[in-house]
């Protein structure tokens, strides 16, 4: 079983390993994520979504939040209240936004969306599993928002097809970024895809 201290050595590695993909590299993939995932049924279908602005090489979800504002669907960045919570608010281009407290850039103002009533979430993630599960930063900001998933099941299936529950959660990454066992917490909240610029891991479809 992993130490904090061996997971703290975990994220810095993958920290690393993100930060080091080229800016070439990164524009590239942000392009390879958005045709992929815009042929999605979980994203036709999607009205509310909640993307993210990427920082320290994150995969980026830029390209498709360009899509999406093209596609007349509404639009909500994570913001952070407090030491535990996150909220979404509502952005449009051109709205202000201020970095936080992690350097993140987050809207100052905008109508907010309760997490249930989202349809589909991009998240952010240093290391995945094949089977959906992330490993973050360690504060635990999106499993909290997200713990009502707990209870249910996927809300997109191998096909990207969506199901009866939501929001569909789809992490976005690196290949890099790619864990064999990584760490698992009773409280973590699985993710039903996670997406990199070379395919798509569907939670429960092995290979």
């Amino acid at each position: 079983m992993m130490t904090e201290a061996d997971l703290d050595a975990l994220r810095s590695r993958l920290r690393k390993l993100r930060r080091a993909i080229p800016p070439e590299q990164q524009h590239k993939a942000g392009e390879r994520l958005l045709a992929m995932i815009r042929e999605l049924d979980c994203f036709h279908r999607s009205e509310r979504l909640a993307l993210y602005l990427p920082i320290h090489g994150e995969a980026s979800p830029e390209p498709l939040l360009a899509h999406a504002f093209e596609q007349g669907k509404r639009c909500y960045l994570p913001r952070v209240v407090g030491a535990e919570a996150m909220e979404f608010i509502a952005y449009r281009p051109g709205d202000v936004l201020l970095k936080g407290s992690w350097g993140i850039p987050e809207p100052i103002s905008g109508a907010k969306i309760e997490p249930a009533e989202l349809d589909l979430v991009l998240v952010p993630l240093l290391g995945f599993s094949r089977d959906g599960y992330r490993l973050g930063n360690g504060k635990g900001y999106y499993d909290r928002a997200f713990a009502f998933r707990l209870n249910g099941s996927g809300t997109a299936n191998a096909n990207g097809e969506a199901t009866a529950k939501k929001p569909a959660l789809l992490g976005l990454a690196h290949e890099c970024q790619l864990l064999e066992s990584p760490p698992v917490r009773a409280w973590d909240v699985p993710l039903d895809a996670v997406a990199t610029p070379a395919r798509i891991y569907w939670r429960g479809k092995s290979g």
